[in-house]
């Protein structure tokens, strides 16, 4: 979740995932921890479990957009940085379709992600599925799982604790910040196909359209984290309503 590439670091971790060069700041870690205590009393297994599994599934949605990227012709980079990452292309196709599949790339990813985590538990001999609601888990002995969106994802229960743990943060991750990147909110994914949108035809007030989606969209969000009692919700969306309000006074103070 942010909008320019971090400059480099000593502290940077490098590698390729299919040709793709990869850059982790030390600020991706730190911000892991930090969402994975949770609490003064999270043990450090658990902390661990959630920063690999937060490794692999924003990887994984960064992987997602670049290797689209590629596919119109662009040579990308991925960069993970603070609550998520940035694949970045100079050199594809900017039409307003394939910026459109690059941004839905990415979600997309993480949905596959763990639609193929559900069908590998299966493969093990582990019942696993997603129900649409009507399924009450704690009346049904040998299954564990979580409900998001309206929607219950189930499993039969690993003889390890830890692998129940990997798999709960794998579903969880990949489901919802797969959907929240879909709100039409700057600079999530949502807010970049948002801005695609409004800018056929009337670029100048679309873009003006699309900052004010992004700004009632944002406002919505943090009084709904409101309603959960959610500080983390409330300040993550105030902050992106906050940018997005500047970023269109910006635009229009550009206009004049």
């Amino acid at each position: 979740m942010i909008l320019a590439e971090p400059p480099a670091s000593q502290g940077d971790v490098h590698f390729r995932v299919l040709g793709i060069p990869v850059r982790i700041h030390p600020f991706f870690w730190i911000v892991a921890l930090i969402l994975g205590i949770q609490g003064s009393e999270a043990p450090p297994a658990r902390v661990l479990i959630w920063i690999v599994a937060l490794l692999l599934s924003i990887t994984i949605h960064e992987l997602g957009h670049a290797l689209m990227q590629r596919r119109y012709g662009g040579r990308p980079r991925i960069v993970l940085y603070g609550m998520g990452g940035l694949a970045i292309c100079d050199d594809c196709d900017r039409s307003t379709r394939s910026q459109i599949l690059i941004s839905l790339a990415g979600p997309g990813a993480g949905f596959l992600l763990a639609t193929a985590l559900l069908i590998a538990i299966n493969a093990l001999g582990y019942g696993a599925g997603v129900s649409l609601g009507n399924l009450n888990l704690p009346a049904i002995p040998g299954l564990i799982g979580s409900n998001m969106l309206g929607l219950i994802f189930y499993w039969q229960p690993f003889p390890s604790d830890p692998a129940n743990r990997m798999v709960s943060d794998l579903l969880w991750i990949n489901v919802m910040w797969g959907a929240v990147n879909l709100l039409p909110i700057y600079p999530l994914d949502g807010g970049q196909i948002s801005r695609e949108l409004c800018l056929l035809g009337q670029p100048r007030q679309g873009m003006m359209r699309s900052l004010q989606i992004s700004i009632v969209a944002a406002v919505a969000m943090a009084i709904v984290g409101l309603s959960w009692g959610s500080f983390f919700v409330v300040l993550m969306f105030g902050y992106l309503a906050y940018s997005s309000y500047r970023a269109l006074q910006a635009y229009r103070a550009s206009l004049w």
